[in-house]
């Protein structure tokens, strides 16, 4: 099951996802902050194994405070980054097959716009209240110092007594999809760095 899992979803990211080419900003340019297209899909996915590591915690998360704003409407302003169209996603395919397959069950498919900013000013963002109806809460953050960084803090209650914990960090490259596996969760996670001639969303590429 674990070995079947680990290659099935690399496998649909790259048939479905494809991999795209970071931009590059043009020579002559003014240097100024990047602006990043995030996308993000959190999954839930059959238990691997019945070792401690693979197993839920008993108690809930105790992850460190810090601010989160969830995500703005599209076209509005105000606090939280600007959610992104669904018509502009990329990974729309690859969230409806994940979803498809028998156990496996999409829990968040969303996107918003960013700028590259390093690790004391990035936002995060949080999960919609809504999500706690399935026992899901946290939040993500995405940053940029040298390289690009994802961070997941998420937890997923299964059962009164049963707290699956997902934080982890990923160092990331812009225009590539990254799977974040966990064992009882699984996240995608692709950032794109947008032109910055024009701010109109880039092209879904599945």
């Amino acid at each position: 099951m674990t070995i079947c899992r680990r290659l099935i979803i690399p496998w649909v990211l790259a048939v479905w996802a494809g991999l795209g080419v970071a931009h590059a900003q043009p020579d002559g340019q003014p240097d100024a902050t990047p602006r990043y297209t995030v996308e993000v899909v959190v999954f839930r996915q059959p238990p691997m194994g019945t070792t401690v590591e693979e197993s839920p915690s008993d108690r809930p998360a105790d992850f460190r405070p810090r601010m989160a704003w969830p995500l703005r409407p599209v076209g509005t302003d105000g606090l939280g980054y600007e959610r992104l169209p669904a018509a502009e996603r990329r990974l729309n395919r690859t969230a409806a097959r994940i979803d498809a397959r028998p156990d496996f069950e999409v829990l968040w498919h969303v996107g918003w716009i960013q700028p590259g900013l390093g690790a004391d000013r990035a936002q995060a963002v949080a999960l919609p209240p809504a999500l706690t109806a399935v026992g899901l809460r946290g939040d993500l953050r995405v940053y940029r110092e040298r390289f690009l960084h994802a961070e997941t803090r998420l937890q997923w209650q299964q059962a009164p007594s049963a707290y699956w914990i997902m934080d982890q960090s990923r160092r990331m490259r812009s225009g590539e999809s990254h799977y974040l596996d966990h064992p009882a969760l699984g996240v995608i996670v692709r950032v794109d760095e947008r032109p910055q001639s024009t701010d109109p969303g880039d092209a879904p590429a599945d």
